[in-house]
């Protein structure tokens, strides 16, 4: 069964998987900054490799917390019929 087959097989499945993915996106991005503000405290690494991973942590985790952010707005303004 292709993937626009299963969508109209089931819509609300699917509803369910995307607000599934939505929040595990949201999740993933929360955490991502707060053990990246973590990580940095407790760190005995250098000060340079610190802040790098610091910046690149919390840049993923905010764009994963954005990208789940957008697509909710997207879905709940779109025309989705609810």
């Amino acid at each position: 069964m292709r993937y626009a087959d299963w969508i109209r097989a089931d819509p609300a499945k699917a509803k369910r998987l995307f607000a599934r993915f939505q929040d595990g996106l949201r999740e993933v991005g929360v955490l991502l900054v707060a053990f990246a503000l973590l990580e940095t405290a407790l760190s005995e690494r250098p000060i340079g490799v610190t802040w790098l991973m610091l910046i690149t942590f919390l840049m993923v985790g905010f764009a994963l917390f954005a990208c789940a952010v957008a697509l909710e707005w997207r879905t709940s303004n779109g025309s989705g019929g609810d």
